[in-house]
Parts: C-alpha cells; structure tokens; sequence
C-alpha cells in the first residue's frame, strides 16, 4: 500500500515538474512581452499627445487597439492638468496696483470629460474635425494609467497551484509628463 501512494505521489510531481513548471515559465514571458508592449505604447501615445498638444479621436483609438492586441483588457484612466499664472492685485485708494506676487490655480480634467471631447454622443463629426481633438496649452501635464482588468493566464495558473486569489494586475503601467508644444 506503501508503494503506490509514492507512486501516485512521483507520477504527480513529475506531472507537475514535466507540464506545469514549464507552462508557467511559457505565460509568465507572455505577461513580460504584454507588459512590455503596453509599456511602449502608453509613452508612445502620451509623447505624442505631449509633443502635439492635442489628443484625436484616431490617437487614441490607435492606442486601445495597439492595447488590445495584447489579448489582455486594460482599464485606462487619462488626466489633464491645466495650469493658469493669475497676478495677484490689490486695490489701494481705487487704483489697482500689482502686488509682485501669482496665484497658481490647476484644473483637473479626468478621462470621462477627455472622452466627451473626443467621441461627443449623437455627433456627426468626421474624426478629422478640429471640434473633436482635445486640446492642451504648453506647460499643462498630462497622465495616462493603464492597468489590466481580469487575470492573465499565468496569474490564474499561479493562483491555481497556490489555492490563493490574487486581486493585484499583473500588468500595471504609468506615464505621462508637461504638454511641450500647443495646438495650433
């Protein structure tokens, strides 16, 4: 009786050692390459969005596509910092006079408010149309987080054989910067 239950016990570990060790190397170099496309695609499209001053309704539908060739779905989440300079005056016997210092004042826009720019509900605008880019100002920052929903195949492998539930992405990407150039 002994001797089968090492032998159940040998079949599984070379089982495990035979199928299961190299799987999960095979899925987590999956993961790496999707990581590392998302990582290039996300600093490709907030260059871009940086160096133009603008995003388009084709920029950013170009990047979820390059995004969702990764087999992967990703929640993206976009802000947009506006930065204003106000001089601060100051009135002394009805005349304004300039106290020498500024207020700064940022406005933040998130992505539902981008996106409403972008792809307005009921319109009949051609994607080109320079109502539907979204516009930034030199010296404004601009930040794009991605990070994907759901598992990847080798994390729902890796919780399989440790009996856990992992709630952490696997794949989780940051990027951004200050707008460089404004829209024409």
């Amino acid at each position: 009786m002994e001797n089968v239950l090492w032998k159940v016990l040998a079949f599984l570990l070379c089982a495990f050692l035979l199928f299961l060790a190299p799987m999960m190397s095979l899925l987590d170099r999956q993961d790496d390459i999707a990581y590392s496309v998302v990582l290039a695609e996300c600093n490709r499209f907030v260059d871009a969005c940086r160096d133009t001053g603008y995003i388009t309704p084709n920029m950013y539908s170009e990047f979820l596509d390059r995004l969702n060739a990764t087999g992967n779905f990703y929640e993206i989440k976009i802000s947009h910092i506006h930065r204003s300079v106000i001089p601060v005056y100051k009135e002394m016997g009805g005349v304004l006079t300039f106290t020498g210092e500024y207020d700064i004042i940022r406005r933040g826009t998130h992505e539902a408010d981008i996106l409403q720019v972008l792809f307005p509900p009921g319109s009949g605008l051609s994607a080109l149309d320079k109502r539907r880019y979204y516009v930034m100002s030199a010296g404004d920052l601009l930040f794009v987080e991605v990070r994907n929903k759901g598992k990847t195949m080798a994390a729902s492998l890796r919780d399989m054989i440790l009996f856990s539930d992992s709630q952490t992405p696997t794949i989780f990407v940051r990027a951004g910067g200050m707008v460089r150039n404004e829209a024409d």
